[in-house]
Parts: C-alpha cells; sequence; structure tokens
C-alpha cells in the first residue's frame, strides 16, 4: 500500500509542477528533505534509540519486562491474540504505548521499535507484516493520549488563557480513534485484498536482534528477582520521586526555594536564566504536566537503572550492549524515511497539497468539518514538524484562545503522523508488504479528528 502512496505523491508532484511552473522548488524540495531526513530526523533520532536501546536491555535482562507482559499480558492478549503469553513483546509493547500516553515523543520510538523486532520474530512470513505487527503500528498512529505536552506548550508560548483545555477533548479523541483502530485493524485483516501472501523467495536477513527464548524459558530465563531489602530501596526512591511530584504541585514556591539554595550551593551562582526557576505555571493541572513533560524521561531512565542494579545486572556494561543494536536499526530505517520525506516535500512544494485541499473542502462542509482546520487534517498524517508549523500559523491567523485553534490542536494532540511511523516502524523490522497498516491508520486518523471537532464543540463550544 505504502508503494502505490509514495508512487501517486511523486507522479502528482511533477504532473502538477509542470502545469504550474514549480519544478525548481520542487527540486530544492528534493535536495533539502533528502539531507534534512539524515541530518535533521535520523541524526538526532539515533542518539535517542541507541540510548533507549540500551534501556530496554536493562529492562529485558533484569525480568522487569517480564513483570510488565504478566502484569498487563491479560489486557494486552485481548488485542493481540497471536502473541503468546508472557512474551516479551507484550512488556515492549506495553512500554511504548505508556509512553504514548504521556507525551514522552521520541522515547516512544526506541520501545515500539524493540517491540516491532519482537514480534517480527514471532512472524512466519519475514518481509510481510503479521497481523499482530499491523495492530501495533495502528495502535502508535491512534494512541491514547492522557497529556499533550508539546501541543499544550506550543499554546502556551502563543499565549493561550487556558492551554490545558484540549486534554479533555484530546483524550476523548484519541480513546475513540484507538477504538475505531482495533475495529478496522481486526476488519481489514479478514479482507482477501489484505491477505498474507509469503514471499516466493525470502527476503535478506534482517540485522539480527536479541534472541527470543522459547516458549517455555520465559518464565526462567532473565527473569532477575529483587531481595526484600532491595525492593525497600526502591519503593522508597519511587516513594521520594512521588513525593516531590505532588510537593510541587501543591506549594511549588517552596520546593523551588529549596532548589534554589540548592543550586547555588552546587554551582556557585544564583540560577539566573534558568527557565525551570523563572515560571510556574498558576494552575495546579498545569504546574502537574509540566512536572511531567520534564521528568517522564530522566524519571524513566533513573528507575530503569535502579531496578537493574538492585536486580544484581551490570547496568553500564548491558546498556552498551543493548545500545549496539541502536545503530543497526537506524541504517535500517534512514532509506525509508529518505524516501518518504521526500514525497512529502515534492508533495507540498509543487501544490498538490492545495489541490488536494480543494478537492475535499466541498466534502467535509457538508459533514460540517471546519474548512479552516483543513490543512491540520491533511498535513498532519504526512508530517509532525509540518503539522505544529499549521497549528501555530492557524493560531495567528484565529486567535490562540479561539474554538478554531482549539480543534486544530486537538487535532494535532490526538492524532499521529502515519506515513512516518509506518517507515520508520515497519522499516526497521524489514517489512516490504504493509498489508492493511496504512488504511487501518488512514482511517483512524480521519475517525479521531472527527471526533476531535465534537469533543471540542461539545466541551469548549
Amino acid at each position: 500500500m505504502l508503494n502505490y502512496i509514495w508512487l501517486g505523491m511523486v507522479t502528482i508532484s511533477v504532473a502538477v509542477a509542470l502545469a504550474t511552473g514549480t519544478l525548481e522548488p520542487v527540486t530544492a524540495a528534493v535536495l533539502k528533505r533528502a539531507e534534512a531526513a539524515v541530518m535533521d530526523v535520523m541524526l538526532p533520532l539515533a542518539g535517542m534509540i541507541t540510548l533507549w536501546m540500551g534501556i530496554m536491555r536493562l529492562v529485558e535482562v533484569s525480568g522487569l519486562i517480564h513483570r510488565i507482559a504478566r502484569a498487563l499480558g491479560p489486557l494486552l492478549r485481548l488485542v493481540f491474540p497471536d502473541v503468546p503469553a508472557g512474551h516479551p513483546a507484550l512488556g515492549s509493547i506495553a512500554m511504548n504505548l505508556g509512553a504514548n500516553m504521556l507525551g514522552a515523543g521520541n522515547a516512544a520510538t526506541p520501545m515500539g521499535l524493540r517491540a516491532m523486532e519482537q514480534l517480527n520474530q514471532l512472524n512466519p512470513h519475514p518481509g510481510v507484516a503479521s497481523n499482530a505487527m499491523v495492530m501495533l503500528l495502528a495502535l502508535n498512529t491512534s494512541a491514547i493520549t492522557l497529556i499533550p505536552a508539546s501541543t499544550i506548550a506550543l499554546l502556551q508560548a502563543r499565549g493561550a488563557e487556558h492551554p490545558t483545555d484540549i486534554i479533555a477533548p484530546s483524550i476523548i479523541a484519541s480513546a475513540l480513534g484507538t477504538l475505531c483502530a482495533v475495529m478496522i485493524c481486526r476488519l481489514l485483516q479478514q479482507f482477501p485484498l489484505f491477505r498474507v501472501i509469503p514471499f516466493a523467495v525470502a527476503p535478506a536477513a534482517p540485522v539480527a536482534a536479541a534472541p527470543v527464548a522459547a516458549v517455555g524459558e520465559w518464565e526462567v530465563a532473565g527473569l532477575r528477582r529483587v531481595e526484600g531489602w532491595r525492593r525497600g530501596v526502591l519503593w522508597l526512591a519511587v516513594g521520594g520521586f512521588v513525593g516531590v511530584v505532588l510537593w510541587y504541585v501543591a506549594a511549588p514556591v517552596s520546593l523551588v526555594a529549596l532548589q534554589q539554595k540548592i543550586y547555588q550551593r552546587v554551582q556557585g551562582h544564583s540560577p539566573v536564566g534558568v527557565e525551570w526557576f523563572q515560571s510556574i505555571p498558576a494552575e495546579g493541572a498545569m504546574r502537574l504536566i509540566k512536572f511531567i513533560s520534564v521528568a517522564a524521561i530522566p524519571g524513566a531512565i533513573g528507575f530503569f537503572v535502579l531496578y537493574a542494579a538492585l536486580a544484581g545486572v551490570k547496568v553500564f556494561e548491558e546498556l552498551v550492549e543493548g545500545a549496539k543494536d541502536g545503530m543497526g536499526v537506524v541504517l535500517r530505517v534512514i532509506p525509508y524515511i529518505v524516501a518518504m520525506l521526500v514525497a512529502i516535500g515534492m508533495f507540498t512544494e509543487s501544490g498538490a497539497l492545495k489541490v488536494v485541499e480543494r478537492l475535499v473542502q466541498p466534502l467535509l462542509s457538508l459533514i460540517r468539518f471546519p474548512v479552516e482546520v483543513l490543512p491540520m487534517a491533511i498535513v498532519r498524517p504526512l508530517s509532525g514538524g509540518g503539522a505544529r508549523a499549521v497549528l501555530d500559523s492557524i493560531a495567528v491567523e484565529h486567535g490562540v484562545d479561539s474554538l478554531i485553534t482549539k480543534i486544530a490542536a486537538t487535532i494535532n494532540g490526538s492524532t499521529e503522523t502515519t506515513l512516518y511511523v509506518a517507515a520508520v516502524y515497519f522499516g526497521a523490522a524489514g517489512v516490504r508488504r504493509m498489508r492493511h497498516g496504512i488504511p487501518t491508520g488512514l482511517l483512524a486518523d480521519a475517525c479521531a479528528m472527527i471526533f476531535a471537532v465534537i469533543a471540542c464543540r461539545l466541551i469548549l463550544g
């Protein structure tokens, strides 16, 4: 499916460029996007993937991944019936979805890539997406979003009076979108058009990932136990972290004053110019969101490392071993990202995107979908950066506190860049036939966008 979408985007872009005389901007877009795909997207992401592949290694060898899989296994197996009970992939999927819910951004991607690799090891037809792999993609393109932190930050930077207003509509839209994604995925996988067709000749073997234990070995292999006194240390650390969170939400001034004193003793000077000390959100909910957005990643790293250390794992050595797989993943993904971003750049600069907007505008008017947010609805599945730019322009044109801007922000916070995610996830697993992956993701996006409009009108209108 992605083959046809990519071919259509490129050929339509060239045709429109010839008709409108925009060949020069299209040529510049090809060169710029090809460079940006490597320099601006994959290189920064390479460090994050390498780091989190190492962290995931600690989670696995410490046995924590098995505990997560067993705790959430009954729920996840309703969605992933093809994955055996207790399989480490269920733990990786849980961590991936949890990171998405908290708006952890790029930190969720390596967890999803690890889960996709583990699902691929269960795949009887290498190179062809299994039902479980497509379901994972669908859940990532429509994941329930509890805190759309980056979108809230954009609205706050634009001076929104109540930037957290979009939280409730985003939760509703993303939750219903996720439900639709599961139903659509289950429905489409039954269609003859999307049936599994193995390759006649086995594709080139992907870069080897960490071996997965046989079914009978999952309960034993790598399942390290944390002794009682070590569990006490762990819970003390977790309790301290939660206590700091509650302190900051309930009485932030006293905590920040203490932090300032400690900062001055450690650094030798007052924290001049440090943003954290300069602005404390007035609302408790906003303070909580801010704390989670800045503390989620270091807090998670600290917890995983501490758990592994208390389980007797040599944390640095194992982290480095796991990180080695990260660069292999990056190298496999780069060609997919270059091809996709080049096609998106051509489609945008040629004017083909404007043509699509004009073609679908009458249809959207019939279903009372706001025409003003149409650019967001079209750009969001293609490009995260483009969607943020569209949201910023809508906020400037219609006002940051307008209903139109809040609808656009809710769409941005409750949907995902489907084509980009598909290229990254399936590219990392060496999948060449995506079956119903792209249709499921795009239809789930459409459902979430419609629910976003309805939720905003009911709650904020």
